[in-house]
This record gives structure tokens, sequence and C-alpha cells, in this order.
């Protein structure tokens, strides 16, 4: 059998009968090959070869992935449009629809107009319980009352009457009841009462204790067969009150030999001290008080003043202090909390083995290798990859400071790094073998980099605490808070920023931070220096650095162009300003904090960063989807104004700017593609050195024997300009200071004399430079009243060649005109410089105000300091328009058209990619918790009338003085919007990309969390049967909630988009759950996870946009706990 190999397109050659060939390229499956046909001499045998086998290369998707969510696709957009609208314009249009506005009703419009005419009703009704109950028997045994019957109720049973045997008996199992007791004798009998005056026929406050009740432990009040013979006191903290309780340990079989501590315990109750306690508080007390004090910021101080003044608030009786003790305990029971929620109870290593950050809340959007991400996500094409990137925000907060105590002892934390805050010991010796820093200042000063060495630290053990979250989410990284010692020093920053990171396997990581464009320089270099467990492999992860969007207003424009997060690929619309709105979370706790001692101080921290952690990742469910409605309505209407604009050009252009902008994203040192290329203007400095040269070619020129002035003419020039600036520094001084103090005064008269002596000099050169100038000044003082006093300094007339008259000037030499007119170019240029850099620290104050600013104290420095600068402005626009009016007189209106004119219309800051600004302030918002203050102002400034975006730039961010009319500018100005548009299009793609991924994350990790809860059934610690039976039920419990949680974000996330925005803005109202960390949760049907079952088919739900009936599916009914 011969074989022979031709190529298809070759027809075979029937003369020398070849009947074989290869057919290149077939392909099947995911294989390519080379196909080799061959046949028999006689034509009746053939076979077929596959060679060259290889892989197919093809786009790997992220949908390709081998994943049960790979295919879903969360709030579909197949028919956009659907628009954010508010919950009461919602249900206004519904109802209008349905054939009018619905009916207004009192009740519901105005409740408290209904309540005021019953006041009186109310009022009478609380007073009638003062009075004793027409009843004439015991409500309970039906007993009739004696002559000196004792009576008594008990709010915490009902408002009935009971007599001393019925509230012993009833109460037996309910020791921590207040009861109120009322007898018909001018004396109160009894233990507790036997000191009071009868003066009438009231309820007066007793206690069981007073009645001679002795609780049992060990049995939950029920009689013990072998008691303890000792009655012991104890003081129990109850909310919401104190009370005095005698009880007995149990010392028979019954209780397993649990010690006291161990039946305390059982019982409820937590002893503040582990020998012989002698207080209490209860589980639902220390529970109640962690959750004020997480969520209203209720101290420790507070929550005991409470307690005591419900317990006895005329202060008749004295009331146990218990301050320091339920210190202790609410401290102790937070952290067996999170040690709880941890799974440390389940892990054979015990609590002593716990890890760094092995505690901590993780985020449940963003990537984390082994539990929310797909397999193979390493494997998909690179231009998805920026949906597995972790995105991070770095900022410190200088509200947590901590003062030193001279009285203070060494109080370690409770679970030293084990949550949030940094591991003390690494973290310091890290610190102390710090020395100094090198910086590299190549932009605007900013206040971090101003302060990090400078702040001032005196009597505090630190000044402000580092922080790292997660930029998207706003959830706090593991071992990610840190102090600071004095200022924002790169050392602290750098191990707080790396430590943040340990351990993590994404293949990009973008850091958002306020002084980026610094930090980032030499942050290789320093990763050397720190120990090596910390050091990222940058050969296996690609770093980015970026602006957050509102710090850098603050910076220089080219700086806000090379680090926008705007132009940074795959970050989506993020705005990098998410750990300013979780440090406004924590400013209330720095003020509780202050006085704490170190560990008190740091376990507090991390139980209140647990909880907002809990929250952010418990109201994704709401925001996520809320996010992505908005992020599809901007995407489409981006793709829009991009399709315009690129629509007009020419293939080559949109080929030659396409080009620009890949090189520039490949390389920042390459020409920003979406800036105005500008060339920077002369300074009067540089033309200064031009004239000096010139003038010594000059000198150098001369004959022999001819000499120059002693004073050269451009210095002469120069010094008629010091004396302009002079006059103008006067005026400021006299214009601003209306009521002049004795210091004032003795300063502009020292300035005054200052330049009339420098005027002297001034008036010699310039007889010998402009003899015109000498005959107008002695006209102007033959024409002066001699009665009058000779004018004042800021009034003189310096008679500079562009002051003169026309036909004067016509007199003066062409070459000091032409000097003159170049300082005066240079002066305009200094002025734009100038400006530009004014109009940015105004819009950074502006900010940082409307953010930062608290207290009338620190408003009016503010204010004082933003009139200063406002005053800094006008004066540079008013010696600018002198410069241009002195060089038009100088050169002609028609020489001068590259500066243009100075209209207050123009000054105003660099308006740089703001025409999506809103859409990107309403996704910030969302899931905020606090209403923002200034919102306009906070994320961009909004002037005339909210009309920024459509405001074209002004003139003096563009070099020389603006843009001209010709060919290659209008090009230029083009060229920026083309790709600015295509930077909002390409950015909220990706936006829209991200959300929907993070929603399949959020279900892979509460799936891969309920595993992890599963794996622990069965215990691997060696424990009594009956713990062992409490662990298995905490973990299925666990497990439990997390499907729970999953089901229930699926069956929102399967709603139409409007449905979505409806039940968002419901749930902002107040739906955000509460922590409940130990309830019970509805979980429903746990034979099945629904939650990762497949998507239904989109032709069963409405589109995104159609009106559909008020129905809101919210899944099974739940209260959320940690886990």
């Amino acid at each position: 059998m011969a074989a022979f190999n031709v190529s298809p397109t070759r027809a075979p050659n029937t003369k020398k009968h070849i009947d074989s060939y290869i057919d290149y390229e077939s392909r099947s499956g995911d294989l390519t090959s080379d196909s080799s046909f061959q046949s028999s001499q006689d034509g009746r045998r053939k076979r077929m070869d596959a060679l060259n086998l290889q892989p197919k290369k093809r786009k790997i998707r992220p949908s390709d992935l081998d994943d049960t969510l790979s295919g879903w696709v969360p709030l579909r957009d197949d028919n956009t449009g659907a628009r954010e609208e508010s919950d009461e314009e919602g249900d206004e249009e519904e109802l209008e629809g349905a054939g009018g506005k619905r009916k207004r009703y009192d009740s519901s419009d105005d409740p408290m107009k209904l309540w005021r005419p019953l006041a009186d009703l109310f009022l009478d009704e609380l007073l009638r319980h003062e009075a004793l109950p027409t009843t004439s028997k015991c409500a309970c045994c039906a007993k009739p009352w004696g002559p000196a019957a004792r009576k008594f109720r008990c709010k915490a049973c009902g408002m009935f009457v009971q007599c001393a045997d019925c509230v012993l008996e009833r109460h037996q199992l309910s020791p921590l009841h207040s009861l109120e007791v009322r007898v018909d004798n001018s004396t109160i009998h009894g233990p507790d009462a036997c000191r009071q005056e009868w003066s009438g026929k009231f309820w007066t406050a007793t206690s069981l204790c007073g009645l001679g009740f002795v609780y049992q432990l060990g049995h939950g009040g029920f009689p013990c067969p072998r008691p303890a013979p000792a009655v012991r006191d104890m003081v129990v903290m109850d909310f919401p009150a104190i009370h005095s309780v005698k009880l007995r340990y149990c010392g028979c079989d019954l209780s397993d030999h649990a010690n006291n501590l161990q039946q305390l315990l059982r019982n409820g109750w937590y002893p503040a001290t582990t020998v012989d306690p002698g207080t209490c508080a209860t589980l639902h007390t220390l529970d109640i008080f962690r959750m004020q004090n997480v969520v209203g910021n209720l101290t420790v101080h507070d929550a005991v003043r409470v307690m005591e003044r419900c317990t006895d608030a005329t202060r008749v009786k004295g009331v146990p202090d218990r301050y320091k003790a339920f210190g202790r305990m609410s401290r102790q029971f937070s952290f067996l909390k999170r040690l709880q929620r941890a799974g440390r109870a389940h892990d054979a290593r015990g609590v002593t083995g716990t890890r760094a950050g092995e505690c901590a809340l993780l985020c449940w959007a963003c990537p984390q290798d082994g539990m929310n991400l797909p397999q193979g996500w390493r494997d998909v094409s690179p231009e998805f990859q920026f949906l597995y990137m972790l995105i991070l925000a770095v900022d410190a907060n200088f509200h947590m400071r901590n003062r030193l105590r001279a009285n203070q002892r060494d109080d370690p934390p409770l679970g030293d790094g084990w949550a949030y805050m940094l591991e003390e010991h690494g973290y310091y010796e890290h610190l102390q073998n710090y020395v100094g820093e090198e910086d590299v200042s190549t932009c605007i000063a900013f206040q971090a980099l101003l302060q990090k060495d400078t702040r001032i630290t005196t009597g505090l053990r630190c000044s402000g605490v580092g922080g790292v979250v997660c930029a998207r989410h706003e959830l706090v990284r593991a071992q990610g808070v840190g102090d600071l010692q004095k200022g924002e020093r790169y050392s602290n920053m750098d191990y707080i920023v790396l430590s943040a990171v340990l351990g993590i396997l994404a293949l990009w990581l973008a850091i958002s931070y306020d002084i980026a464009c610094q930090w980032r320089i030499y942050f290789p270099k320093r990763m050397e220096n720190m120990p090596e467990r910390l050091r990222l492999d940058l050969t296996k992860i690609t770093l980015l650095f970026a602006l957050p969007v509102w710090h850098a207003a603050a910076h220089e424009r080219s700086c806000q162009a090379q680090n926008s997060l705007t132009y940074t690929k795959g970050v989506g619309r993020t705005d990098g300003e998410g750990i300013e709105r979780t440090w406004s979370r924590f400013n209330t706790l720095g003020w509780a904090s202050r006085e704490m001692a170190r560990g008190a101080r740091a376990d507090a921290i991390d139980d209140r960063l647990d909880h907002h952690n809990w929250e952010k990742n418990i109201s994704l469910g709401t925001t996520l989807p809320h996010k992505l409605v908005v992020a599809i309505e901007e995407r489409d209407r981006q793709v829009a104004g991009f399709e315009q604009v690129d629509s007009s050009l020419e293939e080559g252009l949109r080929e030659e700017w396409q080009a620009m902008v890949d090189a520039w994203v490949s390389d920042r040192d390459q020409p920003n593609p979406y800036v105005a290329s500008k060339t920077e203007n002369v300074s009067e400095t540089t033309i200064r050195r031009e004239l000096a040269k010139e003038e010594l070619e000059e000198a150098a020129a001369l004959a022999p024997g001819r000499k120059l002035h002693g004073t050269s003419m451009s210095a002469f020039l120069v010094m008629g300009l010091q004396l302009e600036s002079q006059q103008s520094r006067i005026r400021r001084e006299l214009r601003h200071r209306p009521l002049l103090v004795a210091d004032q005064t003795e300063r502009i008269s020292q300035m005054r004399r200052s330049f009339f002596v420098k005027l002297v000099r001034f008036r010699r050169l310039q007889a010998v430079y402009i003899p015109g100038a000498v005959e107008l000044l002695m006209e102007d003082e033959d024409s002066r009243d001699s009665e009058l006093p000779a004018p004042e300094a800021e009034d003189v007339s310096l008679y500079l060649p562009s002051g003169l008259p026309a036909a004067r000037r016509a007199g003066c030499s062409e070459k000091i005109l032409q000097r003159e007119a170049r300082l005066r170019e240079g002066q305009l240029g200094d002025g734009i410089g100038k400006l530009r850099r004014a109009l940015l620290s105004r819009t950074h104050l502006w900010d940082w105000k409307d953010v930062r600013v608290r207290g009338q104290r620190a408003g009016t420095r503010s204010a004082v300091l933003s009139q200063r600068v406002e005053e800094n402005i006008q004066e540079i626009a008013k010696k600018y328009r002198s410069n241009r009016r002195a060089l038009i007189a100088l050169r002609g209106a028609d020489k001068c058209e590259e500066w243009k004119e100075l209209r207050e219309e123009d000054i105003r800051g660099d308006d740089i990619d703001d025409v999506d600004a809103g859409a990107r302030r309403r996704l910030g918002r969302v899931g905020s918790s606090t209403r923002e203050r200034y919102r306009s102002k906070v994320a961009g400034r909004k002037q005339d009338g909210g009309k920024r975006a459509k405001k074209q730039m002004s003139w003096i961010w563009t070099s020389g003085g603006g843009p001209g009319e010709d060919e290659g500018e209008l090009r230029e100005a083009v060229r920026i919007e083309w790709s600015r548009a295509q930077a909002r299009r390409d950015r909220w793609t990706e936006e829209v990309m991200l959300l929907r991924e993070e929603m399949k994350r959020v279900l892979r990790f509460l799936h891969s969390r309920a595993i992890w809860w599963e794996e622990r059934l069965v215990v691997e610690r060696e424990v009594r049967e009956d713990v062992r039976a409490g662990l298995r039920a905490y973990a299925a419990r666990q497990a439990s909630t997390a499907r729970a949680i999953a089901r229930r974000f699926r069956s929102m996330w399967d709603t139409a988009a409007a449905e979505v925005v409806r039940a968002a803005l419901e749930d902002e109202a107040g739906m955000v759950p509460g922590e409940g960390e130990e309830d019970v949760v509805q979980s429903g049907d746990e034979g099945e996870d629904t939650a990762f079952a497949e998507m239904p088919d989109a032709a069963n739900r409405p589109p995104i946009g159609k009106k559909t009936p008020a129905t809101r599916c919210v899944g099974p009914s739940l209260k959320t706990i940690y886990f």
C-alpha cells in the first residue's frame, strides 16, 4: 500500500493515479490535526490517519470554566432601560397606572396629629397602674386578702396582684424579676423595707432576696437533693437592672461534679472572676451590650450607669458599683464570641493554636482561592483576568489616637493578631529597625506626605491607625490595621499592607492610596527590608497603583491622569474611597478608646471591625444588585456616547489613537492620550537668565573704551516690576484690613518706607533708560495741589514703558520695549502655574472641609483658611490681567492672542472626566449606612447649576495661555474626548462584569463555608459527650445558616432589575439584618441546596424595565448569624 500526501487545494494528478492527500487543519473537538488519507493501488482499501495532534488554541471565557454558576447571569439585561427610581416615585407611578393616586390617610401621613387629642387618655392609663386594682383576692391562689396582707406584683410576669407565697413559688425559676410590694398599714415590713416610713398607700420596690428567697444552682432553680450548705450573696447584672441574689451551689451527682464556675455558666450567668466570684452578668445582658456597643457606640461606663438608674433612679438605696467587673466580662465575652464564630472550639489545636488573622471575617465577594473561585480561573484569556483581581484601598485614620497613661498596666490583647489588628511583637520589632526614609516628591505636597514625620505625638502611645480594606466592598482585611506611632510613615504602611495581603494567590493586585504616586516609587526596594514571610513575589503577581477619586483632586493634573482609576484597566468604576466611608463609622470609637489600655483598645477595635465586616457581607444581597442596575444603565449610556464620537472618525485616525492608548496602557511613560500634550510656560526666572546672557554678549561686543551703565536694562526693568508687586501687597493689606491694629499699621508703614527707598534708585535709572518718563513726572508734580499731601507708596506712578502713553512710548528704544514684553510673558506664565496650584489647593480644601471638619472651632479655622486661599486666587488673577494689559500695550492685541483674557468663569478647577460622576456617586452611596454630607461636593463639586459635566475644560489648564484655533489643536481635543469616552465605556462594561462575577463569588463562598462547617460535625477534640453534642449542633446550625443566606441571595438575584431596585430601596430604609449571633435560623428544606441549582430560563422572567406587580421574593425567613 503506497501513501502520497498532497495539498487539498491542488487537484490530484489523475495521470499518475495519486489518490491520497492531506486535509490540513481539520478540527475535531478541542484538538487540531492534519488528516492523512491512504489508499491501495487498486483503490479498494482506504485509511485515514491523524497527524500532528495539538490542543486547539481558543479564547477561554469565564463561562467556559467547569463551575456550577459559570452559565448563570444575574439580572440578565436582555432588555435594557431599567432606571433607578425612588421608593415614592415607583409607588406613585404604579398607582397612577391603576387609575389614580392613592388615598391619603392621617393615620399614616401624620399619626402625631391623631395622638395629640388622646394625650390625657394615655396619661390617665399610665397613672392607673400606680393604684391597687379593685380585687379582693390573690390572682394566683384566689385567697382573700387579710387585714395586713402584703400584696406583690411583677411587671415581667404581668400587672396582676399576688400574695407572698405565690410570688415565691412562681419565681422559683426566675430569680431576676423585679417586684413591687404594697401593704395596708403605716409601716412596710420586710428586711429591705424596715427603714422606710409609710406615708400613704402606693407601690414600692422590693426584691426576692428581701423575701428570703434562695436560688438553687445546678438544677435551674429546682430543689437539689444535696445542696451546698453555704448561702452565697451574688450581684447579678441583668439588663436593665442590677440584682442582689442569694444562691446555693449544687453538691449532688446530677451536676456532673461541675465546679462553681461551670454551674454559673450553665445557668447563663457569666462570672466576673475565676476565684470565688461575687458578681455575674447574664449572657443575654452581655449580648445586648455588645450589640449596643458595636451599633450605637454605647460604652461600658454608660451601660452601667443605665442599669444603676433603672435599679434606683432616686439613689436612696445603694447600688453596687460594678463598672470594672462589667468591663472585664464584656471584653471576655466578645472575644469568646469571635473564637466561637471562627470555629476555634472545633479545632484540635484549641484556642492557643489560633493563627494570625484566623478570627477575621473574610469578604464573601473578593476573590479567595479555594473558596469562591471556579476551577481553572488562572487559565482564562488575558482580557478576562481582571475578573479575579484583588482591589484594595489604603489610608490612615488619625481620629484613633491613644494616650499614654502614667498608671497603665501591661494589658496585652486577648488574641494578639488573631483578627484585624496586627500582631504586636513582629510589628514593633520591625519598627525598631527603622531609621529614616527616602522620599521622592514629584507631585503636589500632600498632607499625608508632609505630616508623616512631623505630626505632634507628645503624650500619645499612637497617633492613629493605618488600615487596608477591599476597595469594592469595604471590608477590613485580616491583619489589616496597625497603630501609627508618628504620622503616616512608609515603614508602618508598608508592613500593614503586606500583612493584609499575606497569602493571597491573585494574579493581579490593585492598591488605591491617596499618596500612591509617591508611595509606589520605592515600594519594591523597601519590600526587600521586610520580613521574608511578607515579601511579595513580583514575578507571579502584577501590582497596580492608583489614586482615590476624591483625593486625586489635590494632586497635580498630570499626576491625576497618570494614576487615575478611570484609566486603570480592570478596576471597573471603583472609586477607591471605600476606606474613607469605613473610617467615618469608626471615628466615634476613637473618642471611646482614647484612654483605654492597649489590650482593651485592640480588642475593642477587633470587635467593632468584626461587626462592620458582618454588616457589609450580609448587605451584599441588596447592594450588589442595586449597583448592577446602576452600572447596566450607565454602561448602555456610555456605549452609546462612545459610538457617537467614534462614528465620525476616519479609520486611519482611529487606529492611530488606539495605538496611542495601547502604548500608554503598556508603558505609562509614553504620552498620555487622555490629557492635552502641553509645553510648560517659560518662567520669569528663565527669561531673566536669557536677558542677562544677551547683555553680557552685548557688553563684549562694545568698542573698547565704551562702558555700560552699572545697572543693566533688564535689572532696571526687574526693579520696576518688583516695585509694582510691592504696591500690590500694600493695597492688599489695606483692602483686607479695614480695622488696623498697631502692629498692622507699623507693618504697612515699614512696607511704604522700603518702597520709597527703592524708588529713589529706580528714578535715577529711569532717567537713563526712559527719558520720557521724567517729563511725565514733572508734569504730574506741577498739576498736583501743593496743599495736599504727597501720594502714598501704593499710589505712585512708576511709568514703565508699558505704562507710558502711546505718544511718549514711541520715544523709547525698541530694545527696552521688547525686554519688558519678554519679562511680562514670564510673569504671565508664572501666574498661570500659580493659579493652577491655587485652584487645586482650593478644591482639596473644600472637599476636606466637607468631609472632615466638624464643630464651630474647626469650622471657623477652615473658613478663615478658605478665605485666604480665595483671596490669593483673586490676587493672582488680578496680576495676570495687569500683565496682559501691559503686554498688549507693548505689542498690540493681535500679537498677544496666545494669552487669553482671564474671565471669572475661567477660574475653575480642572473638570477632568466628570461626565459619569453622577453615576459613580450613586454607585458609591449604595449600601452606605450613614447619610453622606454634601454629596455633590465630596465626590465632585458641582458648579454653575450642576452643569459641570457639560462644560469644556478651562483654557488655564493648557499651556501657553490656552489652545488656539488651528487644526492640530482641534484634532487633539477630539482625540482626548474619544480616548476618555472609550475609557468610560470600558470601565462601566468592566463594572457590570465584575458585579456579576462578585455575585457568583458570594454564592460560592457561602457554599464552601457551609461545607467547611459540615466537616466540623466530626469533632476532633477530646471533650465530654455533652460538649461534643454542642459543637456538632453549632456546626450544623452554621452550615444551615450559610445555605439559607445563599438561597435568599439567589432568589433575590433571579428577579428582574426593576424589582431589585425597589427591594433595595425598601431595604435601605431599615432592613439591614441585625446580628442576633446565636439565634435559630429558619433554614427551610435542607435536602437540596437550591442556591446552587441551575438558573431558570430567562424567558420565564420579566424583562428589565417592565412593570411588575409590587411583590418581593425575599427567600426564607431567617435571623442571620456570624459564621
